[in-house]
C-alpha cells in the first residue's frame, strides 16, 4: 500500500540513465496527454532532444498502448508531412473512492482525467462491526468494483485511489478520520485489500485532492495564473480541512497534517472536539453543524425545520432568522481563514466541499469580515468559491497520481 506524499519515490537501484529516461518519457507522455504536441517533430522542438531519442521513447509509448499513429498530420511546411500521434486516453483507467458521512462515491476516470463512470453507495460507518473499520470498507470497495461497476476492468486499471476526510498517522500506521466519519483504517487492512484486488492502492486526504483539482482548473483557465502557484483551499464538508499549495507544490508537512484548519481553536471554552481540543472551528462551521444551528434557531422561533442542508439552502436562506445564523457562521469562519492567511502568507483562497451552496451573500460577508481586520495583507486577499466542479475530488486525485506517482519505465 502506498501513500501519496507529494513526491514520486525513486527505487534506489535505478541508475542515472534510467532516471533520465523516465523523466524524458514522462515529459513526452504529458505533452501528448495535454495535446500540446501531436507529432515527433513537435516533440523534438518542445523537448530539445535529438530526433532519434524522441523516436525511441515514442516507440516505447506506442508499444505500451499509450499512443497510436493516425496518418499524416496537415502542415503548411514544405516536405514530408509528419505522422500524427494520437494519445490513447482509454489505455488505462484510474478508480477512485471518496468517503463521507453519507457513503462511498466511486468514480472511474481515463488518462485525461475524464469521468467514465460514477456510482454512489449509501454507507453508515457506525455499522462496521470489525475490529478494524478498514476491513469493513474494503469489502464494500470490492463489492462496488466487482458487482456494481459496469466499466471497471482490473487489467486496465492502473491504480485504486481512496480519498479520505482525515490524515495518515505514520507512527500508529493508521489512516484516521475520527473527527469526520468516526473511523480509522489500519495500513494492514489496506495492504490486504490491495493484495486481494491485485492493483496498487493509493490513499490521500480529500482536501489535497480538491486543492490539486482547483490548481489544474485555475491554470487551464489562465495558463501561468499565479493563483494556481500559491493557493489555500478550504474544504468545508463533514468537517473542515485545508490544503496549502506553495510554488505549485502541495505542502503536507512531515506528518501530512499541514492545513488542519478545522482544529484551530476559535473559542477556548467552546464545544469539545473528538480531537481532544475545545472550540475547534469545525465544531461550528461544517455542513452538519450549520444545519444543526439553523434547526435550533427555527425551533426557537416556531418555524418548520429543514431536514437537510440541501433543503435549508433551497428554501430557508432568505428567512431572516436563518440569514442571521448564516451571518454568524461567516463571522466564525472568518477567524479561521484570517489565521491561515497570517500563518501561510497565501492570499489566494478557494472555498469548496459543499459550502459554496450558501451563495454569494455568504461569500461577500466572509470577505468583509476578513478585510475588516487591520492586518494589511487581508486587503489584498482574493477569496472565491472553488470552480473545479462537482467531480473535483476524484479528478484531483487522478491528476495528482499521474503527475506525482505514476511512472512508465519502473
Amino acid at each position: 500500500m502506498l501513500y501519496l506524499s507529494g513526491h514520486r519515490s525513486v527505487p534506489p537501484s535505478l541508475t542515472y540513465q534510467q532516471c533520465v529516461k523516465e523523466t524524458n518519457i514522462k515529459r513526452i507522455f504529458d505533452f501528448l496527454r495535454s495535446g500540446a504536441c501531436e507529432s515527433r517533430a513537435e516533440l523534438v522542438r518542445a523537448m530539445e532532444l535529438s530526433a532519434t531519442s524522441v523516436s525511441v521513447l515514442v516507440e516505447e509509448l506506442h508499444e505500451r498502448g499509450f499512443i497510436a499513429e493516425t496518418g499524416p498530420k496537415p502542415t503548411a511546411q514544405p516536405g514530408r508531412r509528419p505522422i500524427r500521434l494520437e494519445f490513447n486516453a482509454d489505455a488505462r483507467h484510474i478508480a477512485v473512492f471518496s468517503l463521507s458521512m453519507r457513503g462511498i462515491a466511486f468514480t472511474l476516470l481515463n488518462l485525461r482525467c475524464e469521468v467514465l463512470e460514477q456510482i454512489f453507495v449509501e454507507f453508515d460507518s457506525s455499522r462496521c462491526t470489525d475490529a478494524d473499520a478498514g476491513d469493513c470498507y474494503a469489502r464494500k470497495f470490492e463489492e462496488i468494483l466487482k458487482t456494481r461497476s459496469r466499466r471497471f476492468d482490473p487489467a486496465r486499471t492502473m491504480c485504486v485511489g481512496i480519498c479520505i476526510p482525515g490524515v495518515y498517522l505514520p507512527d500508529e500506521h493508521l489512516f484516521s478520520m475520527t473527527t469526520s466519519i468516526r473511523v480509522e483504517f489500519s495500513e494492514t487492512s489496506m495492504r490486504t485489500f490491495e493484495e486481494r484486488i491485485g492493483i496498487p492502492v493509493y490513499i490521500e486526504n480529500s482536501s489535497v485532492c480538491l486543492a490539486y483539482a482547483e490548481q489544474k482548473f485555475l491554470d487551464a483557465a489562465n495558463p501561468g495564473n499565479p493563483q494556481a502557484r500559491d493557493l489555500l483551499y478550504i474544504n468545508i464538508g463533514d468537517g473542515v480541512g485545508a490544503s496549502i499549495i506553495y510554488k505549485g507544490d502541495i505542502v503536507s508537512g512531515s506528518y501530512h497534517t499541514a492545513g488542519e484548519i478545522g482544529h484551530m481553536t476559535i473559542d477556548y471554552r467552546g464545544k469539545p472536539c473528538p480531537c481532544g481540543n475545545r472550540g475547534c472551528l469545525e465544531r461550528y462551521v461544517n455542513l452538519n453543524a450549520i444545519l444543526d444551528a439553523v434547526q435550533a434557531r427555527c425551533a426557537e422561533c416556531g418555524l418548520a425545520q429543514p431536514q437537510s442542508f440541501e433543503e435549508m439552502v433551497s428554501g430557508y436562506r432568505d428567512v431572516a432568522e436563518v440569514d442571521e445564523v448564516l451571518r454568524q457562521i461567516s463571522e466564525l469562519l472568518s477567524f479561521g481563514v484570517y489565521n491561515m492567511i497570517c500563518a501561510t502568507g497565501i492570499l489566494n483562497i478557494a472555498l469548496g466541499g459543499g459550502i459554496e451552496a450558501l451563495g454569494e451573500r455568504f461569500l461577500m460577508r466572509l470577505r468583509e469580515y476578513i478585510r475588516g481586520r487591520t492586518f494589511s495583507l487581508s486587503n489584498r486577499m482574493s477569496l472565491n468559491y472553488a470552480g473545479a466542479g462537482p467531480d473535483a475530488e476524484s479528478v484531483g486525485f487522478a491528476h495528482y497520481y499521474l503527475d506525482k506517482a505514476f511512472t512508465i519505465t519502473y
